[in-house]
């Protein structure tokens, strides 16, 4: 663990949020980040940079500790942060960040149109918006209106550090590559002060020892945090699969359901069947019996006419029994009668 902390604070640059809070203490450099930010300011002076200053907007309410904060003469607020990871929830943070600041720009009595202009500044270690840009500038707007700037003295700035598109002044540029630790000209004076207070922040004991500790202290947040959302996590999925059991077992009712209903209907179909081929059957032993005594009374007339002609007995039983293809016991029934 003290090798991984050593090495991980001797590689450390401007990107890292501690190194950058040290570098950015020194007078010198945070009036010229402030200037080449916002050079129509034209600021000639601020106050002492203060590190982890914190603001509570209410007794109840969340506290912000800025990264970097000051004032000029003209009583422009400044805060500078510095952010590493991405939690999505960049415009919030800014919108609360700069409600911190504003409320420092307001003084007891004073008239609102007197207050003094806040400025919450960004850098990220990601593209804030997804959006492309290497410098986002927010204003309010009227929706109605979209180039109409709401001058209420807000200004939130935020730069996508790790942009290539160089749309900003060299400058700029120079410190922006400082802090993605890309290759920068060592002719810019800012750059030599910024590579000289690095090493100087590097060489300090103290906070050596203050990184290393907070590391460790965020490492361990960072492993209870992620055990946390891993808990949550679990937490949602087995309530996931609780609605799911549930929606299957609802699902499985209303199929049992259904089905009891299709057996039924199918018991009342087979009944129905069954009835009709009685109905069938009965109808056609109807019809049978009344072909039969149809048949009956054929042959009986036939053999009373014939009869009648005089024709002999045995003469009358060869022809009925071709004709109505009799066997010889229903030939003598016929004549038994």
């Amino acid at each position: 663990m003290n090798e991984f902390l050593r090495k991980k604070w001797e590689m450390a640059g401007l990107a890292d949020d501690y190194i950058f809070n040290k570098v950015m203490l020194d007078y010198d450099i945070c009036l010229e980040v402030l200037r080449r930010i916002l050079p129509d300011l034209h600021i000639k002076k601020i106050k002492l940079p203060n590190n982890q200053q914190e603001f509570a907007i209410a007794p109840d309410a969340k506290s912000v500790r800025f990264d970097i904060y000051t004032t000029d003469e003209q009583g422009n607020h400044y805060d500078i942060e510095m952010q590493v990871a991405d939690h999505h929830n960049i415009a919030k943070r800014i919108r609360y960040y700069q409600t911190a600041s504003s409320m420092e720009a307001y003084d007891k009595g004073q008239p609102y149109e007197q207050a003094d202009d806040s400025y919450v500044i960004f850098f990220c270690n990601f593209d804030p918006f997804q959006l492309g840009q290497q410098r986002y500038v927010l204003h309010k707007h009227i929706d109605e209106i979209p180039e109409q700037i709401i001058e209420d003295g807000q200004t939130d700035i935020l730069f996508n550090v790790p942009s290539l598109r160089h749309d900003v002044d060299p400058k700029m540029q120079a410190f922006l590559d400082m802090i993605a630790q890309r290759e920068v000209e060592a002719t810019d004076p800012l750059v030599v002060k910024l590579k000289e207070r690095i090493a100087v922040v590097k060489r300090n004991r103290k906070w050596r020892s203050e990184y290393m500790r907070r590391s460790v202290y965020e490492m361990d947040q960072e492993m209870r945090e992620k055990k946390i959302r891993e808990g949550e996590r679990r937490i949602r999925d087995g309530k996931r699969e609780i609605l799911e059991g549930k929606r299957e077992l609802q699902k499985g009712k209303r199929e049992l359901l259904e089905g009891k209903r299709e057996i039924q209907k199918s018991k009342r179909e087979i009944k129905e069947g069954q009835d009709r081929l009685k109905e069938k059957e009965q109808l056609i032993q109807e019809r049978e019996q009344k072909l039969h005594e149809n048949q009956q009374t054929i042959i009986k007339t036939s053999i009373e006419a014939m009869r009648a002609l005089n024709i002999d007995k045995t003469t009358i039983k060869k022809e009925i029994k071709e004709k109505f293809d009799l066997s010889d016991k229903e030939i003598k029934d016929y004549f038994a009668e």
